[in-house]
């Protein structure tokens, strides 16, 4: 006697509302970037969980010092969250996170010792504050939350991603990045460095990264940044376009899995191209490759259409004039180098899931720790 197949019933809407519901209201709170100025005027909150965010500039822009920023704000507003590095150009330095933390807790330390009375902030004189050595050593303390993970390719950056969802779902069974539950200590494995790996395969073998150090409780990691994906992404494509978009393409689905079920903020760091304008005078500027809503700033994001397509954020940093006479030594008629003062732009090129899009701010960097507003 067979047993009948019958179709599986349907969803009903209410069902799937009730479960878009629930999964939103774990999200936590956006990341700042490090600045009131971004967080209000452009980014409405700064940096979402559950998205994967592009931020593309030139050298000097600061989009590094974003990614650091973002870093900071999540470790600071978790305590047992982590942040996952992922380094493709050898270029992290712990010595600058430690100083944007620095910054961020002396902020935070200053504000602390301030009570409200009235319409008036008053200093209180039993606050408890912290000396400049209790500071130093927290940011100390906070940088052993940080798992830099150092990768030469592409297929290396898939690794890197592949290890934090297994952390992930191995320690969470909730999936919130922020819950912390009981596991069972055990002992490093040793990981095959990517440099060495073969990329004739379709498939990419991925080992769980162990844990540092044995405890009773496993701190997830909520945040992960690739700083910076242009050089891996290219040099594979270089190679073989096909196998390169294949792998590409692999990577971004993997990515988006592990942020839009675990609530995780992601961050990749882009470099620009097209910034020299052509000497052909026969050439016309097409519309795509102007994406600025500035005229005088030229370049876009590199690595294509195809990479824009698969993020859900796409941020862009360029460097204009900041004054009348700095335009004039820029772009007038001058005899040798001129030095002129610059602002930093940032610009919403692409914000799939609200209503950033063509938001912008102006912006300097101030001691290399932390951008504020012109």
């Amino acid at each position: 006697m067979t047993s009948e197949i019958s179709a599986a019933p349907p969803l009903l809407g209410s069902t799937l509302l009730a479960l878009a519901q629930s999964h939103s209201e774990r999200r936590p709170l956006p990341a700042s970037s490090g600045s009131a100025a971004i967080d209000e005027s452009a980014l409405q909150g700064g940096f979402r969980y559950g998205e994967i965010t592009s931020i593309a500039g030139t050298t000097g822009t600061g989009k590094t010092l974003l990614a650091y920023n973002a870093a900071a704000s999540h470790l600071l507003a978790h305590a047992s969250g982590e942040v996952a590095f992922v380094d493709t150009a050898g270029s992290f330095s712990p010595v600058r996170l430690r100083d944007v933390l620095l910054s961020r807790l002396k902020t935070q330390n200053e504000r602390a010792g301030f009570v409200q009375t009235g319409y008036v902030y008053e200093r209180t004189l039993s606050a408890a504050d912290l000396g400049d050595e209790e500071i130093m050593q927290e940011a100390n303390s906070t940088l052993d939350r940080v798992k830099v993970m150092r990768v030469f390719d592409l297929a290396g950056v898939a690794e890197a991603v592949g290890e934090v969802t297994a952390m992930i779902e191995k320690t969470s069974p909730t999936g919130d990045p922020r819950v912390d539950v009981p596991v069972i200590p055990e002992e490093p494995k040793e990981i095959g460095d990517s440099e060495d790996d073969s990329m004739d395969g379709d498939s990419i073998e991925i080992e769980p990264r162990a844990q540092n150090k044995p405890s009773t409780t496993a701190s997830l990691v909520g945040m992960i940044i690739v700083d910076t994906m242009t050089n891996v992404v290219s040099s594979t494509i270089s190679k073989n376009q096909l196998q390169g978009q294949a792998l590409l393409a692999s990577l971004m689905r993997s990515l988006n899995q592990l942020t839009t079920r675990h609530h995780v903020c992601a961050i990749l760091t882009n470099a620009v191209v097209g910034m020299n304008a052509s000497k052909n005078p026969g050439y016309k500027l097409r519309p795509e490759d102007h994406v600025s809503i500035f005229a005088s700033t030229l370049g876009k994001p590199a690595l294509g259409k195809a990479f824009t397509y698969l993020i859900d954020t796409s941020i862009f940093l360029s460097a204009v004039p900041k004054s009348q006479n700095d335009a004039v030594s820029a772009y007038g008629e001058r005899i040798g180098p001129q030095k002129w003062r610059s602002a930093i732009i940032l610009e919403v090129l692409k914000d799939r899931n609200g209503t950033r899009e063509g938001r912008w701010t102006a912006l300097e960097m101030v001691s290399d720790v932390k951008l504020v507003p012109c």
